[in-house]
């Protein structure tokens, strides 16, 4: 079964953090099996438009001596549903104890699709990436090796430590939807319905070149003793990439304004403050490592056995809808695809809040029939 999805665009949200980036050097493999009871959370409340949420965080350790950290919304007795997005994407998708804005506002929050006073909402750091996560020693030189398999083996670490035993639902958007359908191979027992957003079984080689061109800059950089700058320029043209040409037709005009006697354009303007934005918050092996992860997944669309809804963006060049297509005619049993219409491109799961919440409300309201 097929939807086709003309998306209302929230053109006034502005832009959250999101997916795709980069990585290089020498590999060195991570081992990520969990070891229960290992944790030391904290609990508190966050306020909503109607009361208060329940907010439980922590870490958990893994027997190699890596951290993962999560954050749970929710009553425990509520239905369970797992949320991850792209590699800049944090754990406390509903909002942090310190005031951190959750990273997909207009989706998950009180009154919205994902509801943490309806739902268990948990969420994790990715391990290797910014965030309060930790890897341990790398047995030998090089960048570290971090899999999609390895962030499911930490999903699966996270669950068991706050006795989850099945998912309600599990939605992953960009990176997120790859730990999704590792998650679905290695552990289908662990989730009863699977959402895919702007994710496919393999990274496009196309994308994968821009990647390494992204990691070749922030290595560049930071052997120059200029880090922050390298991620700054990696980003920006990772922005290029995640947005479309119609997008900045319109958005952007093309005569540029003249300071100090030289030209400044609108766009350029935009890319580098997102561009320090985003270095404010990331450093160069996070971004390496989880860029290099993105490149590195693999699976076989054949061993998911799990109810699947794949969603895919008319205009995303990072994972183009093709590919999305590949990887929904190889599922073994049947699943669903739908295709938004957006002229956001691979941002459109960030951007088009209100399909995108239609469809996560659909996706968990309807019966579940395993093949």
């Amino acid at each position: 079964m097929s939807w086709n999805i003309e998306a209302v665009g929230d053109h006034s949200t502005p832009h959250v953090l999101d997916a795709f980036h980069t990585t290089g050097s020498s590999p060195t493999a991570v081992q990520t099996e969990p070891r229960r009871g290992t944790a030391e959370p904290r609990q508190g409340t966050l306020e909503s438009s109607t009361g208060t949420v329940e907010l439980l965080h922590g870490t958990v350790e893994l027997k190699t001596g890596s951290r993962v950290a999560y954050a749970s919304y929710g009553r425990d007795d509520a239905p369970a549903i797992l949320v991850l997005g792209g590699i800049s994407a944090h754990r406390f998708v509903a909002g942090g104890p310190d005031g951190t804005q959750g990273w997909w506002p207009g989706v998950v929050g009180s009154g919205t699709a994902l509801d943490p006073e309806r739902h268990r909402l948990v969420s994790i750091d990715y391990l290797g990436g910014a965030g309060d996560s930790t890897l341990a020693e790398p047995a030998g030189p090089g960048l570290p090796v971090v899999t999609t398999a390895d962030q499911a083996r930490a999903v699966v670490a996270v669950l068991d430590h706050l006795e989850i035993e099945t998912l309600a639902g599990f939605l992953g958007a960009s990176y997120g939807g790859m730990v999704g359908l590792a998650l679905a191979v290695a552990h289908p027992d662990r989730l009863k319905r699977l959402l895919v957003l702007c994710a496919a079984h393999r990274s496009h080689p196309m994308a994968t070149g821009l990647r390494v061109l992204q990691r070749r800059i922030v290595t560049l950089a930071a052997a120059a003793g200029r880090e922050a700058e390298g991620l700054a320029l990696a980003r920006e043209l990772a922005m290029t990439t995640y947005r479309t040409p119609e997008e900045f037709e319109v958005r952007f005009a093309s005569a540029p304004e003249w300071e100090q006697g030289a030209p400044r354009f609108a766009v350029e303007k935009y890319l580098e403050v997102q561009g320090e934005r985003f270095a404010r918050r990331f450093d160069a092996q996070a971004f390496r490592i989880l860029s290099q992860s993105l490149d590195l997944h693999r699976i076989a669309p054949e061993c998911i056995h799990v109810p699947t809804t794949i969603v895919s963006v008319d205009s995303d060049g990072v994972v183009p809808p093709w590919l999305v297509a590949e990887m929904a005619r190889r599922l073994p049993d049947s699943g669903r695809t739908v295709r938004i219409a957006s002229n956001y491109g691979h941002d459109a799961f960030l951007k088009e809040k209100r399909v995108v919440s239609r469809l996560i409300r659909r996706f968990l309201t309807e019966e579940v029939h395993h093949g």
